[in-house]
């Protein structure tokens, strides 16, 4: 799905660059530029999902009237298009994506995005509690809750300082700040 928007939005990118020398070009032009200037990642993709939408509609709505309707550009003038703006519209394709890792067409997209990826936090505990099961649930201060999944001992008490750092298949270790032991834990809420 991800890859299906950030494919939509060089492609939204591409053809507003085209239409944009065309009449009427000019507001679709503005509408994307106020769409990338959305902070958040997800509005942004929603703003350019609007859109393309709206954009499909009109040239639907062109088509059953019987006006003259712009012609969609095809691949190769999206590939024009995009060499003569620097629009670099192979990262976002199918075939610069396939044999890409996950990890790899995650890290296209939040380039795509503007976000980057951390690979550890730290906070400070603000509860700490046992799960029905002996496992321990701790409670950070900025509203994350995680849950131990191993048998480790780590004593933990409010107010401690933590970080948690990424591990190897996706799980997560929590090392207590001026302690030698960790746990495994994954995040629950």
């Amino acid at each position: 799905m991800l890859i299906d928007r950030l494919k939509l939005f060089v492609t939204a990118s591409v053809l507003a660059l085209s239409v944009a020398q065309t009449a009427g070009g000019a507001e679709l032009a503005d509408a994307l530029v106020n769409c990338r200037a959305l902070a958040s990642a997800v509005a942004r993709l929603d703003c350019y999902d609007q859109l393309a939408d709206t954009q499909t509609a009109t040239a639907s709505q062109a088509t059953r009237i019987g006006t003259p309707e712009r012609a969609a550009p095809t691949v190769a003038a999206t590939e024009t298009a995009a060499a003569a703006t620097m629009e670099p519209t192979a990262d976002a394709s199918q075939e610069a994506l396939f044999g890409k890792n996950e990890k790899e067409i995650r890290k296209s997209a939040q380039d795509a995005a503007g976000t980057t990826e951390i690979d550890q936090m730290a906070a400070r505990v603000s509860e700490v509690r046992q799960s029905a099961t002996g496992k321990t649930i701790i409670t950070l201060d900025n509203g994350q809750v995680w849950k131990q999944i191993d048998s480790s001992r780590l004593r933990l008490s409010s107010d401690d300082q933590v970080t948690i750092r990424r591990a190897s298949l996706g799980s997560f270790m929590l090392y207590k700040t001026g302690s030698k032991s960790l746990m495994r834990v994954k995040r629950i809420s």
